[in-house]
C-alpha cells in the first residue's frame, strides 16, 4: 500500500512539472492550454477576447504548477525518504486549496470569456 502512495507522489510531481511547461508555453505563444483551462466542449477559438483570458488565467496555471511541485516533491520524500508527516499534511491541504481555488477561478474566467 505504501509502494502505490508513493507512486502517486511522483504522478502529482510530474503533473507539476507538466503544469509549469505549459505556463512556459502559454507564456510565449499566447496559446490557451486546453487541457488546463477549457476542458470538454470549448476551444481557443471560441474565446471571446484571447489576451485578457491569458493575462487572467496564466498567473493562475503558474501557482497551481508551484503548489503541485511542491506537495509532489514534500510527499515523494515523505514516502521514499524519510517521514514528515506534519509538513506532508500541511503540503497537502495546501494543495487541495490551491486545486479547489483553481477550479472555481478558471469557471469563473470561462463564463466571462467563453
Amino acid at each position: 500500500m505504501e509502494d502505490m502512495f508513493g507512486a502517486i507522489s511522483i504522478l502529482i510531481l510530474g503533473a507539476g512539472v507538466y503544469i509549469i511547461y505549459a505556463y512556459i508555453k502559454m507564456k510565449q505563444t499566447g496559446h490557451i492550454n486546453e487541457v488546463l483551462l477549457l476542458g470538454k466542449g470549448f476551444t481557443e477559438q471560441m474565446c471571446k477576447d484571447k489576451k485578457a483570458f491569458n493575462q487572467k488565467a496564466i498567473p493562475a496555471v503558474l501557482i497551481l504548477g508551484i503548489v503541485t511541485i511542491f506537495y509532489g516533491a514534500v510527499d515523494a520524500v515523505h514516502y521514499f525518504l524519510a517521514p514528515i508527516t506534519v509538513l506532508d499534511l500541511i503540503a497537502m491541504a495546501a494543495f487541495v486549496v490551491v486545486l479547489v481555488w483553481y477550479m472555481v477561478y478558471t469557471t469563473k474566467l470561462k463564463k466571462q470569456y467563453f
